[in-house]
């Protein structure tokens, strides 16, 4: 029986239950009712053997697990750096591995202290650099000598040079560090042929691990001249990382001639990423059938759309031309006078030309001052090639200065963070709105390309523009249209998602109000599910400033996140509904909210300063001290840290929420929520090991061989499954032996043992070091009502 044919049944057996035994239960104020719910699990246990030793239990499918993941939603990032970067190649493989529990065991999260290491690489895609991207042979002048002939003087290095260490990648920090004793990455630190800045090889190697406190720590500086070594944690703690690789969305196999031959059919943007249980001393470990235990995961890495409208008949690439701008037709001709350069190669180059003919244009630059258009190389001259982050501070690739110091080539200037002025300015040119006024901007931007190379071009009924950047959604529902990072791909753009949803009162709002409408606003009966901008919104935003939390698992403290609806919009817009309505589904129509988002922005508050003179900081929620925002800090202002990005518990009851923040500060901060991708929850196992990583999220959809925009997950998703047909999130049954019900073995005895989404809501609740306590003293901390009740509740 297929997938959506059991999650037809699962759902109609739901529906006659909540009919048949819904019951009554007083809540505090005795207004409400909660009701029963299937407690069986929505997948069987076919693949799972009875277990020798626990008669009535089954053991986990597999004898050790490797949850591999990603730290991004997409990597969304160029593989030709001759002309710019707007952010840096950087796609990192993550792991945990774990030791099921067979005959009732405890199983356990593995380290390199039980005498094993991880060895990583990705299938058919071992290199980079040559025919798949430009990096390491485009020059740019390092140590900032006015010169691009020095050894090391590439764009390899050259992007990285705002990171430091001083001793090791553990956050060492020197008594008294001086500018001479930091070691630089790009500089004295130089990125290998095909490795990320760590070192790490794409052609494979061992994996780092990271202890409780995280690792692969670099320091950089801010904007204020005194808070300098600023430590960025970018290996949460109890994970396998192989840091920053320079992954391109093309494979070994299929990649031939030069780099000039590259066509949209060459995309394969969800890469299998695979991790390898070995011994100490490198030898594989072979589970019961003399195989290699090896697991493989999502790693996806796609290139965004600018070609499209600033090409050829794209509306940019028209706009340079009325504006008397022709260096991009010349760069055009250029590519195409050579035999073998595709179509898709030369209007890639004639889009970065463009862009940047414009940007000279409207903003004063002069990065095409030294252009020439008959080079065969270095067809910038002696400015080099333009790194975005060199005026426009980013977090994301660590750079909170704005001017980057140590860029070189042409006069760098302080700018707007790197987001809000791609974003604000891409959506004021191009609001382009679908039938329901949501932008479709989203979707064409970012990359759209499929995992099945022949769905890559204008046949594609799903692609949301043709090859001219023209929309094909603006009457229609761009939610159905889909590629790339997001859309018909994670479990929010899933019609075939299973209750329970453990949905706080927004997120019951939001499906009602958006994933259960059309784009005229008519009720459905199938989900169509959330759009980008439903969770990047100024609501998200506004939930983290007013959260100042004891715990994170039971949301204790103060938070609107637990209010009724109407409470959030007496807070958030004084009770006026429809301007709430504006703000949880920004259209680009009319006041053009979406664009808002970013011009209107006000970063969170990062600290509290008390000292007149000098440093002397508190937590931004010191009830003395001026309040100091990110934006004083970082260039990058807040945007993809914690405070500006969305939550589960935005839209999810506790616990099914993020882990408490401060342990990654400034990244994430003390009493609010931290980032998903830092976040665990039982036995320190990460969120994304059983949920998939952000973007990607359990279980991915799926329209079948072909129309599947991320085959990978989905198959990903299989190697844990207990039935090999479930593909939801990773079940209790993978590590642990369990009942019929799917519940583990250790939960006998409770009132948990015969309700199996009960169970799922403890190991959510169970936080760091809860798994030492005895089985007595956990469901004493969270008793079985407790549990039950959130399941009542969230069902929808």
């Amino acid at each position: 029986m297929n997938f959506n044919k059991r999650f037809f049944l699962y759902v109609s057996s739901f529906l006659i239950m909540f009919h048949a035994y819904s019951v009554a239960a007083s809540t505090a104020n005795g207004a409400a009712s909660l009701l029963e719910y299937p407690k069986d699990p929505p997948f069987k246990l076919t693949k799972l053997k009875p277990s020798d030793n626990s008669k009535g239990y089954y053991d986990p499918l597999n004898l050790y697990n490797i949850f591999v993941n990603y730290e991004l939603g997409m990597h969304c990032v160029g593989f030709d750096m001759s002309y710019c970067c707007v952010i840096p190649p950087y796609n990192s493989i993550q792991a945990q591995a774990v030791r099921s529990g067979r005959g009732g065991d405890t199983p356990r999260l593995l380290s390199p202290f039980d005498g094993v290491k991880l060895y990583y690489y990705t299938k058919d895609n071992s290199y980079s650099e040559g025919n798949k991207m430009r990096y390491w042979s485009v020059a740019k002048d390092v140590d900032g000598d006015g010169h691009l002939d020095s050894p090391g003087d590439n764009m390899a290095n050259y992007v990285w040079t705002h990171l430091f260490i001083y001793k090791d990648l553990e956050g060492t920090l020197l008594p008294k560090p001086k500018e001479s004793d930091r070691l630089r990455v790009g500089k004295q630190i130089r990125v290998r042929y095909d490795s990320g800045p760590s070192g790490k090889p794409m052609a494979g190697g061992y994996m780092d691990y990271a202890d409780r406190d995280g690792s692969n720590v670099v320091f950089t500086d801010t904007l204020v001249p005194a808070v300098k070594d600023v430590p960025l944690t970018l290996t949460a703690s109890y994970i396998w990382d192989a840091l920053g690789l320079p992954l391109t969305a093309f494979n070994d196999s299929r990649r031939r001639g030069t780099i000039r031959s590259v066509t949209e059919s060459d995309f394969q943007p969800y890469q299998y990423s695979a991790v390898q249980l070995r011994t100490s001393d490198g030898k594989p470990i072979l589970d019961a059938n003399k195989r290699v235990i090896e697991y493989f995961g999502t790693n996806p890495v796609d290139i965004p759309n600018c070609y499209a409208c600033h090409s050829r008949e794209g509306k940019a690439a028209q706009m340079a031309r009325e504006e008397g701008l022709t260096y991009s037709d010349k760069e055009y001709a250029y590519w195409k006078s050579y035999p073998d350069t595709s179509e898709y190669m030369a209007r890639l180059a004639e889009a970065s030309i463009n862009i940047l003919s414009l940007h000279d244009a409207h903003h004063g630059t002069k990065f095409l001052a030294d252009y020439k258009e008959d080079a065969p190389g270095n067809r910038l001259g002696r400015s080099g090639p333009v790194n975005c982050a060199d005026c426009h501070g980013d977090n994301i690739s660590g750079n909170l200065q704005s001017p980057r110091p140590t860029a070189t080539g042409y006069k760098a200037v302080k700018a707007k963070p790197l987001t809000e002025a791609i974003h604000g300015f891409h959506l004021a040119m191009v609001p382009m709105p679908d039938a329901a006024g949501r932008s479709q901007s989203c979707q064409a931007c970012h990359p759209t390309h499929f995992q099945d190379p022949s769905m890559n071009d204008d046949t594609n009924p799903f692609r949301v523009f043709d090859r001219y950047g023209k929309a094909r959604f603006s009457n229609k529902d761009v939610r159905e249209s889909g590629g790339g990072c997001y859309v018909r791909r994670d479990a929010h753009s899933n019609p075939d998602v299973e209750p329970p949803f453990f949905l706080n009162e927004y997120g019951k709002y939001l499906l009602r109000e958006v994933s259960m409408k059309d784009e005229k606003g008519r009720s459905i009966k199938r989900i169509r599910g959330l759009y980008c901008t439903n969770c990047h919104n100024k609501i998200a935003q506004t939930f983290y400033v007013t959260d100042n939390l004891k715990e994170a698992q039971t949301l204790s403290g103060k938070t609107l996140r637990n209010r009724s609806l109407d409470e959030i919009v007496a807070v958030m817009t004084g009770g006026d509904i429809k301007r709430f309505n504006e703000l949880a589904d920004p259209k680009s129509t009319g006041a053009n909210e979406v664009l808002k988002f970013y011009t209107e922005h006000k970063s969170a508050t990062l600290v509290k300063s008390v000292a007149a003179k000098g440093l002397d900081l508190k937590p931004w929620n010191s009830k003395e001290g001026k309040a100091i925002p990110y934006s004083a800090v970082s260039g990058g202002s807040d945007w993809w840290l914690s405070a500006s990005e969305p939550h589960c518990a935005d839209c999810h009851l506790a616990p099914f929420v993020e882990s408490m923040g401060g342990d990654y500060f400034p990244i994430d901060q003390p009493n609010k929520l931290s980032l998903y991708r830092y976040s665990k929850a039982h036995g320190d196992i990460a969120c994304q090991s059983c949920h998939e990583s952000i973007h990607g999220l359990y279980p991915s959809r799926y329209d079948g061989p072909k129309h599947t925009v991320d085959l990978t997950t989905r198959e990903q998703a299989l190697q844990y499954s207990p039935d090999g047909e479930y593909a939801g999130p990773v079940t209790c049954a993978a590590c642990h032996t369990v009942n019929s019900k799917g519940v583990p073995k250790e939960l006998a005895g409770t009132k948990y043992e015969k309700d199996y989404w009960a169970s799922v809501t403890l190991a959510h609740f169970m936080r760091s070091g809860d798994q030492k306590l005895s089985i007595k003293e956990l469901v004493e901390k969270y008793p079985y009502e407790r549990s039950k009740e959130v399941v009542q509740k969230g069902w929808e």
